[in-house]
């Protein structure tokens, strides 16, 4: 009896230590926001049930949201899979829709193929690590994304963001040259 009571309360612990693993992430450097070192990439905002990106021009515009799970949480490293969905800047909409009608084959094919990005929900991994200091205020974070296409999952982009190290990373971390 003590031995299936000792096992019942491993399972416990171990249920409980899941679950906190799902609600927070492990490495708190991946709360902060995610600033790009690109131009063609726009800011990223990460929870473990969550993703924001914003456009490249603006960091106050949302470019998509995404409903997400963590399917891995350690200290270098972070994996979401979320159900994505582009979100379209004023007027996009409106203008697709006008175009539908256009006598252009070509401006008709481009309003379906922007209405159809706008209404299809994408299910994506999104992959963050830690990849090294690339100064003394920027801890680089690598992001690849995988997305499913029918039975494969292809990678559809990688990117660079920047994000401020613990004190501690700047003395265990050679600096990228």
């Amino acid at each position: 009896m003590n031995k299936s009571l000792a096992f019942m309360f491993v399972l416990f612990i171990g249920a409980c230590a899941s679950s906190i693993n799902k609600t927070e992430f492990v490495n708190p450097v991946f709360n902060q926001p995610l600033r790009p070192l690109s131009r063609s990439t726009g800011y990223t905002y990460l929870t473990p049930t969550s993703i924001d990106m914003r456009t490249p021009k603006d960091k106050n515009l949302v470019a998509g949201k995404g409903e997400c799970e963590l399917i891995e949480n350690t200290q270098e490293r972070i994996i979401l899979k979320c159900q994505y969905k582009w979100v379209p800047q004023k007027g996009v909409l409106e203008t697709a829709q006008k175009n539908l009608q256009s006598s252009d084959p070509i401006i008709r094919e481009i309003a379906q193929k922007t209405l159809e990005i706008h209404a299809t929900i994408y299910e994506k991994y999104y992959t963050y690590k830690i990849d090294k200091l690339y100064f003394d205020s920027c801890l680089t974070i690598e992001e690849t994304v995988y997305e499913k296409i029918q039975a494969r999952v292809d990678v559809s982009g990688t990117s660079y963001y920047c994000v401020t190290p613990p004190d501690d990373y700047q003395s265990n971390i050679k600096i990228r040259k």
